[in-house]
């Protein structure tokens, strides 16, 4: 006789508040059997949010990714194709570094591996351009991953937010920023707080080198998590949210990561909108 499986409850998915629905419409849906009973953390993905390029699939015309929506310089969730803005309100709770294995731009292999072991970095050497490329010709980009709450909306949303090649220092500021705060405890004693105890203002900023220009991150301080309203409860979903990283059920969404290849620099023309 087969055993019923027990729901699961995901912690990994933000919970969107719909409109409130007469009784007669809400009795239809007010049920258990609601046909998620076996989905699991494993079976969802955390949307990854980019800056559009000028490159971008998105705001390319012919490409299957377009959005006549999106523009360059945009902040963009990849994995439901939605425009966040210029500016997002963001609480990080679990940050991760992995090294990104690259083809050679011309062979159109895109990407070839994700390491998560920076021992990857032992087996390159320091090409002209200064990547750290293996013996088969194939360059390591270090990437830095924040995972954290889209907090633009009235529901907190799970997201996550790679940062490679120029954007690296911006991900060290961050870290440095969180890193450098200090509370008191009722004892008395100080301490560093965890990640999630402050909010950061993400906004695009043009940027350029000899290479060319594109659009970067700007990192600012915002509120603190206990300046927020029920901010008990967005820390304890951090907590949970962090826990489900950490143990390895909840992975963030690389569909479509060849687009934003970090070789990739573009030159933007005078007065071009970004």
């Amino acid at each position: 006789m087969a055993t019923k499986r027990k729901p699961q409850t995901n912690q990994d998915v933000a919970t969107v508040k719909g409109p409130q629905v007469p009784a007669s419409v809400g009795a239809a849906f007010d049920t258990e059997d609601t046909g998620f009973e076996n989905v699991q953390a494993s079976d969802l993905i955390i949307p990854r949010y980019s800056i559009l390029q000028g490159l971008s699939p998105q705001v390319t015309k012919g490409k299957p990714e377009y959005d006549p929506n999106a523009r360059v310089g945009a902040i963009y969730n990849i994995g439901l194709q939605e425009v966040i803005g210029d500016e997002l309100r963001f609480l990080p709770v679990h940050y991760t570094k992995v090294y990104m294995e690259w083809a050679p731009r011309s062979s159109g292999k895109g990407l070839v591996r994700i390491h998560e072991d920076s021992d990857i970095l032992d087996k390159a050497t320091r090409d002209q351009n200064n990547r750290a490329t293996l013996p088969n010709g194939n360059y390591i980009a270090e990437t830095a991953q924040f995972f954290g709450f889209d907090l633009n909306g009235r529901t907190p949303r799970k997201v996550f937010i790679p940062m490679t090649s120029t954007q690296l220092k911006k991900a060290r500021r961050l870290l440095t920023l969180a890193m450098s705060e200090e509370i008191t405890l009722d004892n008395g004693k100080t301490r560093t707080p965890p990640i999630y105890y402050r909010v950061y203002t993400l906004t695009t900023v043009p940027e350029s080198n000899a290479e060319g220009s594109w659009v970067g991150w700007k990192v600012e301080r915002a509120e603190a998590l206990p300046d927020l309203p029920d901010w008990q409860s967005l820390a304890e979903a951090a907590k949970r949210f962090r826990a489900s990283l950490t143990a390895g059920n909840a992975k963030g969404d690389m569909a479509g990561v060849e687009g934003e290849q970090p070789a990739q620099r573009v030159r933007y023309n005078e007065g071009d909108p970004l």
